[in-house]
């Protein structure tokens, strides 16, 4: 053999070796780090610069107005260092982390108590945005006769979900997702239907509600504008003509508790990773009708209520263009998963946090994983 492909061999040797040993030491770290670490949870003062705090991947991210809640992987150093940090307000580790659920909780609640305050979200209750239950029904089958209703609508409800109408296409093909279809919608105005309209209820199709009540005579902000039951099943109608499949998106009509104030109320629910979560339709602008003023509101986002418990007190009807279901009398035409109830994903998710990780033990766990 020549000295030249010895020499060659020789180098294919090294390297081959030394990529082994690097191999083997990067495993080790990553094994060291694996097995002397857990989950931890930390609830952050958000004015912090908490980000640079964090040493390892975030997994887990759940934000509000004053903190934020992440999830992440840590040793004990990596705890005690954090314990000691004054921009962290709380924090758990390992099996702790279910005794945190129930003050974080109360936390989550406490603020969304304030959010609603500030957004004035009681004015939709205070001016009955939504009449008492068999007086609605009353109303909605007198203006929609049951021989007019469109074939596969079962309730009068369904009528006011339009995803094919002119102004809601337009509006879908300007707009992209539910981030920026929300955010449009919080530039519609609540206003009564007795400010706005002359009646104490009166519902609106959606193409009417964008293109006729800003221009409307007793509008006096000249702005598209109506109570939560259009704002609702516009949002709806948006989500719905720009792909949503209406499996997956509702209108709820129920009672809420605002402030104190409870009364009907009309909401969207949205399915995501095979669970319910709230959106509120009217936590845009306002028309202050005491004031007469418009009030710019600063709003939430509309996950705001994946982790904050919406204050629903009664579900009566969740509906959309395709499918109905009456709570109360359990019949309807919708898809199984609609019988399942909302509520904040909080315990769930910080639970499947605590228990997803199974950390590999040894080399052989690591490059082997199915044999476990």
């Amino acid at each position: 053999m020549k000295k030249s492909t010895k020499r060659a061999l020789k180098k294919t040797i090294i390297s081959i070796l030394t990529i082994i040993i690097l191999i083997a030491l990067a495993t080790s770290v990553y094994l060291t780090f694996y097995n002397n670490s857990e989950p931890i949870v930390i609830k952050f003062d958000k004015d912090c610069e908490w980000e640079s705090l964090i040493q390892n991947d975030i997994k887990l991210t759940i934000e509000n107005e004053e903190f934020i809640i992440i999830g992440t992987d840590g040793t004990s150093t990596d705890f005690k260092e954090l314990e000691s940090n004054s921009c962290v307000l709380e924090i758990a580790k390992g099996n702790n982390i279910k005794t945190m659920v129930s003050e974080l909780k109360k936390d989550l609640n406490s603020a969304r108590d304030e959010q609603i305050k500030q957004l004035k979200l009681d004015r939709t209750v205070i001016q009955r945005d939504v009449i008492d239950r068999e007086d609605l029904q009353e109303l909605l089958e007198q203006e929609n006769p049951e021989r007019d209703w469109p074939g596969g609508i079962i309730s009068p409800y369904q009528i006011y979900i339009t995803p094919d109408a002119d102004a809601v296409q337009d509006l879908a093909n300007e707009l992209n997702g539910i981030e920026e279809i929300y955010a449009e919608s919080l530039d519609w105005v609540w206003m009564s239907d007795e400010m706005l309209l002359g009646e104490v209820e009166k519902w609106l199709s959606p193409q009417d509600f964008l293109t006729t009540t800003a221009g409307l005579s007793t509008n006096p902000l000249g702005l598209t504008a109506s109570d939560c039951e259009e704002q609702a099943n516009t949002l709806v109608s948006v989500l719905i003509a720009d792909g949503y499949d209406p499996e997956n998106i509702r209108v709820v009509l129920g009672t809420v508790n605002f402030d104190g104030t409870v009364g009907g109320h009309a909401w969207v629910q949205v399915y995501e990773g095979g669970r319910w979560f709230d959106v509120e339709a009217t936590a845009g602008n306002y028309y202050d009708e005491s004031g007469y003023i418009e009030v710019d509101s600063s709003s939430i986002p509309y996950y705001y209520f994946k982790y904050h418990e919406y204050p629903s007190v009664e579900i009566w009807m969740y509906y959309n263009n395709e499918y109905f279901w009456n709570e109360l009398t359990d019949k309807g035409n919708s898809p199984p998963h609609w019988t399942e109830e909302s509520g904040s994903w909080l315990e769930e998710d910080l639970e499947t946090f605590q228990f997803s990780r199974r950390p590999p033990r040894t080399s052989a766990d690591l490059i082997y994983p199915l044999r476990r």
